[in-house]
Formats: structure tokens, C-alpha cells, sequence
């Protein structure tokens, strides 16, 4: 596991990104973002069974970000859509 951190670490230091606090807020995101997509397997059960998702965590529709003030659609918040994302996408998506 070590060697995943350090690997993500190495990747956002030769990427520009060397200040420490920013540099863990963004493995913090991605790894809440892991947690979560990883907690919604409820989702793809009842979706194999043909029920509505009681209860879901992502809604349809959008999201607006605040600080950017723009729509993000639920979907793309998803760990299985966001980790497809270049890396400037994925910092302009939850910034």
C-alpha cells in the first residue's frame, strides 16, 4: 500500500503540484471518491434485479459547484467515470 501512496505522491510532485497541503487534499478526494463508488455496489444489485436504488447517493440530474459555479452532472462524480478523467479534467471537475 506504501508504494501506491508514494507512486500518487511521486505522480503529483513531477506534475507541478509540490505544495504538501495540496498535494494531500487531493489524494483525500480521491480516495473518498474510491470509498464511495466502492460503497454503491446496493446500486448495481438492484439494478440487476430491475428495482429503483432506495435511497441513492448520486441523484439524476446535475450538481453546481460552487466555487465554479458550474453544472456537474452526478454521473461523472462516479470513481468509475472520474478515474478515466486526465488529470486537468479531474481538478477542474471538483474544484
Amino acid at each position: 500500500m506504501n508504494t501506491q501512496i508514494d507512486n500518487i505522491w511521486d505522480t503529483f510532485w513531477t506534475g507541478g503540484i509540490t505544495n504538501f497541503i495540496t498535494i494531500l487534499e487531493q489524494m483525500t478526494f480521491l480516495f473518498f471518491m474510491k470509498m464511495l463508488d466502492d460503497a454503491l455496489k446496493k446500486e448495481s444489485s438492484a439494478s440487476f434485479l430491475g428495482e429503483k436504488v432506495k435511497d441513492p447517493v448520486f441523484e439524476e440530474g446535475t450538481w453546481c459547484n460552487p466555487k465554479t459555479d458550474k453544472d456537474v452532472p452526478f454521473e461523472s462524480l462516479r470513481w468509475s467515470v472520474f478515474k478515466n478523467y486526465d488529470a486537468t479534467k479531474m481538478y477542474n471537475t471538483k474544484k
